[in-house]
């Protein structure tokens, strides 16, 4: 039992003792608030010089306002090149984007895109089935060669036919 209770007391002194030790250790004072603060905004300004490097802007000799401000126009530019390059799809497909955000003017065009090969493959499908091929289950690759393939044999069929 002394045992015991000798070593909770000894680990109490050990655990205060690493406590006052680390308080007396811990002298930070306005000097290093200060000091903390210029590293931080130089930090800052690194990871902004890094960002410009990767989107092809100039950062050498720059404040952090003056990178973000051409960082900002850099993704400006960019958001309108995609944006002009979604209306130039949509008018490919004959899809209008007015008043649709940008994920409805997504699906929009895929539902125009998944229409027109529904209409190639039946288109393909009956061209199929008049030269008499089975177009069940099969791609729109896979009707064209066949079609091919077809019309390439009964070409093939009329010479040997005017031969005789």
């Amino acid at each position: 039992m002394k045992k015991l209770i000798s070593s909770i007391v000894l680990c109490s002194l050990l655990v205060s003792g690493v406590s006052i030790v680390n308080a007396e250790g811990d002298t930070t004072s306005t000097h290093g608030t200060k000091a903390t603060k210029e590293q931080k905004a130089e930090q800052r300004l690194e990871k902004l010089q890094v960002k410009a490097e990767k989107l092809g802007v100039e950062a050498a000799g720059k404040t952090a306002t003056a990178i973000k401000a051409e960082l900002a126009a850099k993704q400006a530019e960019k958001k309108a090149q995609k944006t002009a390059k979604r209306e130039a799809k949509a008018a490919k497909w004959g899809v209008d984007l007015t008043g649709k955000t940008k994920e409805e003017g997504k699906a929009a065009i895929q539902a125009a895109k998944a229409a027109k090969k529904e209409a190639a493959l039946s288109k393909l499908s009956t061209k199929a089935e008049k030269l008499g091929i089975e177009a069940s289950g099969k791609t729109a690759k896979q009707l064209k060669e066949e079609i091919k393939a077809s019309k390439a044999e009964k070409k093939a069929e009329k010479k040997a036919a005017k031969k005789l």
